[in-house]
Formats: C-alpha cells, sequence, structure tokens
C-alpha cells in the first residue's frame, strides 16, 4: 500500500474525498468508487479531471491508470475534481433526483467562479433561487442579506459592474420575494 499516491477527490458540494490510489488503480475504477459516494446510476455525465497550470481542467480517460496521467504535479497529494464532464439539452432528460443535483451545483459553482457568463440581472434571479432552494421561503430582508453572505452566489464580474453589495442583495432579494412556495426541488429545476 505504500507505492500509492495520496489523493483527494473534489466534490461538486466542496467536500474533499481523501484516499490513496494505487499503481494499478484504472480512471474508470476511480470514478465508479466515486460515483457510489452519491449512490449515482446516471454516472455517463460526469468524470474526473485535474486542473493544470493555467487552471484549465484536464479529463482522466477512463481506460488508463490514473497515475498514469501527465500531472503537473509529480508528488505530494494529488487533487482531483469530480465534475459534469458531459451535458444534455434539457434537465428533463435526467431521471435521478442526485443527477439532477448534481447538476445544479456544477452550474452554480460555474456561474459564481466566472466559468459561465452570465449578464447581472440573471445572476440575481439565479442566486434568488439559490436561496430559495437552500434557506425555503422569504422571511425577512435581514436573515436573506445574512444568508447570502453564507452562499457563493456572486461572481466577481456582477461585484464589479454594481455600485456595491447591497445593492446586489436588494436585487436578488426582491426576486427571492416572490419565489414563496416553490419546494426546493422546483428552485433547483426552474
Amino acid at each position: 500500500m505504500s507505492d500509492g499516491r495520496r489523493t483527494q477527490v473534489v466534490l461538486l458540494d466542496d467536500k474533499r474525498v481523501d484516499l490513496v490510489v494505487q499503481p494499478k488503480l484504472l480512471a474508470g475504477d476511480l470514478l465508479d468508487l466515486v460515483v457510489s459516494y452519491f449512490s449515482l446510476r446516471e454516472k455517463e455525465y460526469f468524470g474526473l479531471a485535474f486542473a493544470d497550470e493555467s487552471g484549465h481542467y484536464n479529463w482522466l480517460q477512463l481506460e488508463r491508470k490514473v497515475l498514469d496521467h501527465e500531472f503537473l504535479q509529480r508528488s505530494g497529494t494529488l487533487i482531483l475534481y469530480f465534475q459534469v464532464q458531459f451535458f444534455c439539452e434539457s434537465i428533463a432528460q435526467l431521471r435521478d433526483s442526485i443527477t439532477i443535483e448534481l447538476f445544479y451545483l456544477q452550474a452554480k459553482g460555474s456561474i459564481h467562479k466566472g466559468d459561465i457568463e452570465v449578464d447581472s440581472e440573471t445572476v440575481f434571479e439565479l442566486a434568488a433561487y439559490v436561496l430559495q432552494a437552500t434557506e425555503g421561503d422569504f422571511v425577512s430582508d435581514p436573515k436573506s442579506r445574512n444568508d447570502l453572505k453564507t452562499l457563493p452566489v456572486l461572481p466577481q464580474s456582477t461585484l464589479r459592474e454594481h455600485p456595491s453589495l447591497p445593492y446586489c442583495e436588494e436585487k436578488i432579494i426582491f426576486y427571492y420575494k416572490q419565489l414563496g412556495g416553490l419546494s426546493r426541488g422546483q428552485a433547483i429545476i426552474w
């Protein structure tokens, strides 16, 4: 077991799974191990990737051994990312709620990081849906502002484009108030 490499797999909810990857382990077998963590049946949409020096993701080839890939860092803990690799035309094509949840987490994270560019008004609306999905119906402005401080929903481009954080929060809360009665599932797929 000492000839393996310490590896950390970053999941879509930012949780991390620590393990030791043995030299003979295929990337497809590692993916199977990760998807079993979620009891995920629609694994064909997902993959494992590593970041290169420019921050771009490189997908592991499932038929190759994990440690045969060209990682930038040759020693130390290997960081891999479990992500959506193949998107579908419509969320209606997905059968399982966990798959929908993982697609939601990927989209939310991609918008926050700026990987997907969205105009500010759409960002405000989507942030309201995230609030609805995580916190339920609107209770009060102060609670919503406090909740927004803990949720990664505003990309840097939106914050640079608008006069202040309170302005952005006000726009999000405006949309959030209109979502009363939506269930968590409805807020995720809307």
